[in-house]
């Protein structure tokens, strides 16, 4: 338990928790292995988890196809990023906050071992803990906020790109 505490107090979403408090997260994890190759979520499915990298590397994917895939759309596919347990990268925090479907595919690239936290533990721990709920969920919009900067900049350049490439022609 102990290594558990130490390594949460690691992530960003729990920085700065004082102990009594990691100790109530650490209740709700669940560890979860998955091997490589292994779809750990899937786009457009409905999602009540989130997951932390303890060990091994995901990647994650968008579809570049809009409606239902068929044959044809295979491979029509772009890897956005990978993530990996080094910086024990956190994923799926939307599912915490909101009943939407998955935004991307997750895939292990290589055996991965991860916590999971259920939505409804999460929701539970955060009404019996306010302090500690409300601490969370700050901390989950920094990081959607972080990576909401980021995507604008790329849509800015994406933009730019095409921009000049129509000025071009």
């Amino acid at each position: 338990m102990e290594k558990d505490i130490s390594l949460l107090k690691e992530i960003t979403l729990f920085k700065d928790l004082p102990m009594e408090k990691i100790r109530k997260i650490v209740n709700i994890l669940r560890r979860v292995t998955f091997a490589e190759s292994e779809i750990i979520m899937k786009e457009g499915d409905s999602g009540d988890t989130m997951y932390i990298i303890l060990e091994g590397s995901v990647e994650v994917v968008k579809s570049l196809v809009i409606g239902d895939m068929d044959d044809e759309d295979v491979g029509k596919n772009k890897v956005f990023t990978r993530l990996d347990g080094k910086q024990h990268a956190v994923f799926g925090e939307i599912a915490l906050l909101e009943e939407l479907r998955r935004t991307a595919t997750i895939k292990a690239i290589t055996n991965c071992v991860l916590y999971e936290i259920k939505k409804d533990d999460f929701l539970k721990l955060a009404e019996e803990d306010y302090e500690l709920g409300y601490r969370i969920l700050l901390n989950i919009a920094r990081v959607v906020s972080a990576r909401l900067r980021k995507a604008d900049e790329e849509t800015v350049k994406l933009t730019t790109a095409l921009s000049i490439i129509l000025q071009e022609t």
